[in-house]
């Protein structure tokens, strides 16, 4: 998926985006019963990496790293080895719902970091929108607490959001001119230190059972959920301000709760229904475009 077809249809590209990660985390939840968790993140991160340098091999050549090597770098650090391995960990130790909620301290980490590096405006709608959107999150996965939520859960779900927001932001200052190779060639690094690290902590290759529910969960995390997804989010980003597309995903929380409704006949309370149009509202506010004079 080209740069200039997200560009074109950006409200197309984030309901993809949006549709995708509303899965993630349960299909996370599933592919951690068969796997260790950095394993499981690195061999995604591995997978997704491969795939997406074959498409950036046949799209723009060989890369040209010359320039863009050190937020490369960053990207590998924030985006790969942070992002993935402590929400790997984080849904490990947390329900899936709880585990997002944290995630989405993101977009208020991102407005304040975009609007010191990248200059970007934050006007008092826009952070009230922030606010309202994860107040509503936080109201859609309260019904999922049930009994003492673990410290170092929360604690690996806060880095992850923080590891995420610094990568967004350095990739819109960097403007890298391939997003393909600028996604793929940090995630194949960084998958196999997610890798060495697991092995390191005394993570088996023994203990991941290769059942087909694993094989599809894991091709889908790393086509899917990976290279498709990242691909969609840095191409928004380097179309529209990252402060305003991450506003947009905080209606990833509200699309897992209406899956969970449908599918999985869960019901649908005054509160997720409270939480939901907070949301809405608030992603509205983020959207809004500043008055004019």
């Amino acid at each position: 998926m080209s740069q200039g077809f997200i560009g074109r249809h950006p409200y197309l590209a984030m309901t993809g985006l949006i549709l995708i990660w509303g899965v993630g985390y349960p299909i996370m939840k599933i592919g951690l019963q068969y796997c260790p968790p950095l394993l499981f993140a690195g061999l995604r991160a591995i997978g997704g990496g491969l795939v997406l340098a074959m498409l950036a091999l046949r799209q723009d050549g060989l890369p040209k790293i010359g320039s863009t090597w050190r937020p490369m770098a960053v990207s590998g650090v924030f985006n790969v080895l942070l992002f993935f391995g402590l929400s790997t960990l984080s849904v490990q130790l947390l329900p899936a719902g709880i585990a997002s909620v944290v995630l989405y301290l993101q977009p208020i980490f991102v407005a304040g970091l975009a609007y010191a590096w990248l200059g970007e405006s934050l006007t008092g709608t826009k952070m009230i929108g922030l606010l309202l959107g994860f107040l509503g999150v936080a109201a859609i996965m309260v019904h999922g607490v049930e009994g003492t939520l673990s410290p170092v859960g929360l604690a690996y779900g806060v880095g992850s959001a923080a590891a995420w927001a610094l990568g967004t932001v350095a990739f819109k200052r960097a403007a890298p001119k391939s997003i393909l190779w600028f996604n793929a060639l940090p995630f194949l690094l960084g998958g196999f230190v997610i890798l060495g690290s697991g092995v390191a902590i005394g993570e088996r290759w023994a203990d991941i059972a290769w059942t087909p529910m694993f094989v599809l969960v894991l091709a889908y995390g790393a086509v899917i959920g990976l290279a498709v997804s990242w691909t969609l989010w840095l191409g928004l980003v380097a179309a529209g301000e990252a402060s305003r597309m991450s506003g947009n995903t905080f209606l990833v929380p509200v699309v897992s709760v209406a899956i969970s409704t449908v599918f999985l006949g869960e019901p649908l309370t005054a509160m997720l229904t409270a939480g939901g149009l907070a949301v809405v509202a608030g992603v509205y506010l983020v959207n809004r475009p500043a008055a004019a004079g």
